[in-house]
């Protein structure tokens, strides 16, 4: 298998503050427009917002402007998963479901491909005014309102017993349909405790060694390219429930965790037996 292709310093320090000034524009449209946007549903019942599309389209305009030649796909306007190449997945609002609710759970993700690879990511939730950024070879950082960006590592390995795992969604599981093929109901009781903490918010949290695991049962290729960049360079790993790290832009299911032990143990405990 090829290698990760990584990116320069020079070209990180570029894009992180292109991203930055991009997002400080997205911030004006999704915390403008919070409590105040009419709400439609998509076909496959999820929330959209007016605010979404406009922070998708801000997000094109520069990153557009800034690299002409990329390819671009997002939530909202959709594009093709480029497998060659310079390429984009943004998702302007991650959380859409919590945006509405007024509630600041939400956040904004970029990630860039490169060949087909995850080379940058950015969680950016902007109602806590932080952003956890990484880029493949340069760790994972976090910066908190005007305070310098800090180099953050997930926790210390813990069994799963002891471990705290977030939760976004029970869909496509037991726990919503019987016959829902992964076994959140042996999971949930076996872990130390669950947050229902939701979204782009739990993986920002393990990446700074505040949670243990973050389980994602229905995901897209825009969710999942920030998230793997930023947790694998904060020392962590990313799976599918099946347990597999391969093609996961193309995985349905996500999740992460501080330890490759814990990561085998939740896939154990999420696929049926027999």
């Amino acid at each position: 298998m090829p290698a990760t292709p990584a990116l320069s310093a020079a070209e990180f320090k570029r894009i992180q503050s292109v991203v930055t000034r991009a997002l400080q524009g997205v911030d004006r449209i999704t915390l403008g427009r919070q409590r105040r946007v009419a709400i439609e549903r998509k076909l496959d019942g999820s929330e959209v917002t007016s605010a979404d599309r406009a922070a998708e389209r801000h997000l094109r305009a520069v990153l557009g402007q800034h690299w002409p030649d990329d390819a671009i796909l997002g939530e909202e306007y959709g594009g093709t998963l480029a497998r060659s190449g310079r390429s984009w997945l943004i998702d302007p609002i991650d959380g859409t479901s919590s945006y509405v609710l007024g509630i600041g759970t939400f956040g904004t993700l970029i990630s860039l491909l490169i060949d087909g690879h995850p080379v940058y990511g950015c969680i950016h939730l902007p109602a806590m005014d932080e952003t956890t950024y990484a880029a493949v070879g340069h760790g994972c950082w976090l910066r908190q309102g005007r305070t310098r960006p800090r180099a953050v590592t997930v926790a210390a390995a813990r069994r799963y017993g002891q471990a705290d795992v977030g939760l976004t969604s029970y869909k496509v599981t037991d726990l919503g349909n019987p016959t829902g093929p992964w076994r959140l109901s042996t999971l949930l009781p076996a872990v130390g405790r669950v947050r229902l903490v939701g979204d782009c918010v739990q993986y920002a949290l393990l990446c700074r060694g505040e949670l243990d695991g973050a389980l994602d049962p229905k995901m897209s290729a825009w969710d999942i390219g920030a998230l793997m960049v930023c947790v694998r360079e904060a020392g962590g790993y990313v799976a599918d429930f099946g347990g597999s790290d391969k093609d996961l832009l193309n995985a349905q299911t996500f999740m992460a965790a501080s330890s490759k032990a814990l990561i085998k143990w939740m896939a154990k405990a999420l696929t049926p037996t027999g």
